[in-house]
């Protein structure tokens, strides 16, 4: 009797957890499926409509293959490169390529896909009900993760009540048929062993809620990302060996909000002269070089051999590394102009870098630590001259320096639309 009860007791709560299990997974797909669609989906898709690219409902159903359909959501340009008919005919319907996406994971293009078939089910049913004069019923787009949450947790109390009730009533059994036998209660289950227990216990949900919020934290930032380029370019080789400052190129970070990305024309005013490299450098092989810098002369339509423009100019599609959410507002020229703060501080030793990658994380924290902790040059930029009342405290030895938090640089508005 007593064996049957362990199994079976031990078969419940499995059963409980992998319920529990599939459930969150299933809820926490939808809600990352939904997140990762309006980041990176939803400028140029809609469900049910056309936009930009093709209406997306129903989209797994139009490949036969979900390994293509994974590609072409990755890298859809390279994949065009092998013949695929149907990717190849969606290309000339459209006429516009979709952009990369080489950070996806595949558990992310499954969460996008669960979202879109998801939405797309909301969507007919809509449409069936509106058509047969039905109500039409609509589901909020926000997400619903704290709604889940209350399910499992109100599912987990409920198991717990009916698990004090089952002991219980077991303890009632055992009083009525096993009087004087020896204490089978397990040991967790002991008054002695309880505090342990309760220790254990204790350290296992600080852990689970370190790993959520950490999890939480983390969502959408890119610390790390290094994405493969059409162009090996290497700031080693620019901004570390032939010490190119970064603002030759940048031109857009010592004058307003974006640093920009270097046009091809800033390029050519050394390429059209430097045509090949040495290849003395085994780092930099002669042969690996010289076919990055054809790929610049193909783009722009430079012809090296008779040094002229012959063919239409294209843009190249560079892979963006360092993003910020719509809401976050950054200015370069405020951080390099008048802060005079270097590349580096926020890029990482970019100067060494010849694959670069996100060396921050970008996150407010971060950014709010910076804030706190930079001192602001008060003594000799004419920036700060209408702060007075700083710089009279300065001159009386009130404060011996000014951080940026002291001149606003952590209210909410002065980064927040």
């Amino acid at each position: 009797m007593k064996k049957q009860t362990t199994i079976r007791r031990l078969l419940t709560g499995f059963l409980f957890f992998a319920f529990l299990t599939t459930a969150n997974q299933a809820f926490a797909g939808e809600a990352e499926g939904q997140t990762l669609f309006q980041t990176n989906c939803q400028r140029c898709h809609l469900i049910d409509k056309k936009m930009t690219g093709p209406a997306l409902m129903d989209v797994q159903s139009r490949w036969t293959d979900s390994t293509h359909l994974y590609a072409w959501i990755r890298n859809s340009q390279a994949f065009l490169a092998t013949g695929d008919k149907y990717a190849n005919d969606l290309y000339k319907q459209y006429n516009s390529i979709m952009p990369a996406f080489p950070q996806f994971k595949d558990q992310d293009i499954a969460d996008i896909l669960y979202y879109i078939k998801v939405e797309g089910e909301r969507k007919k049913a809509e449409a069936a009900n509106t058509t047969t004069g039905g109500p039409v019923t609509t589901t909020a787009k926000n997400d619903n993760s704290t709604l889940y949450w209350i399910l499992i947790i109100a599912l987990v109390f409920i198991a717990f009540i009916l698990a004090r009730a089952v002991r219980y009533l077991d303890g009632l059994v055992r009083q009525k048929y096993d009087e004087g036998e020896a204490d089978r209660t397990p040991f967790w289950r002991q008054r002695k062993y309880r505090p342990l227990v309760a220790l254990l216990v204790l350290a296992f949900l600080c852990l689970l809620s370190v790993a959520m919020w950490n999890s939480a934290t983390s969502l959408g930032r890119q610390q790390g990302y290094a994405p493969e380029q059409p162009i090996a370019y290497s700031h080693k080789v620019h901004a570390g060996i032939n010490k190119i400052d970064c603002k030759y190129c940048h031109v857009g970070a010592e004058r307003g909000k974006s640093a920009v990305i270097p046009s091809l024309s800033v390029c050519m005013n050394c390429h059209y002269n430097i045509q090949g490299v040495t290849g003395k450098d085994p780092n930099y092989p002669k042969e690996v070089y010289n076919k990055e810098i054809a790929k610049i002369y193909s783009y722009i339509g430079f012809n090296p051999e008779t040094n002229t423009y012959d063919k239409e100019a294209k843009p190249i599609e560079w892979v963006r590394i360092h993003n910020l959410p719509d809401h976050v507002y950054f200015n370069h020229a405020q951080h390099v102009t008048v802060a005079g703060i270097e590349c580096q501080t926020c890029h990482g030793q970019i100067q060494e870098m010849d694959v670069v990658q996100q060396q921050e994380n970008l996150s407010m924290g971060w950014c709010v630590n910076c804030h706190r902790n930079s001192n602001v040059n008060f003594t000799t930029n004419d920036f700060y001259k209408p702060y007075e009342v700083l710089h009279e405290k300065l001159k009386n030895g009130e404060i011996k320096d000014v951080k940026a938090v002291d001149i606003g640089a952590t209210e909410c508005q002065k980064c927040h639309y």
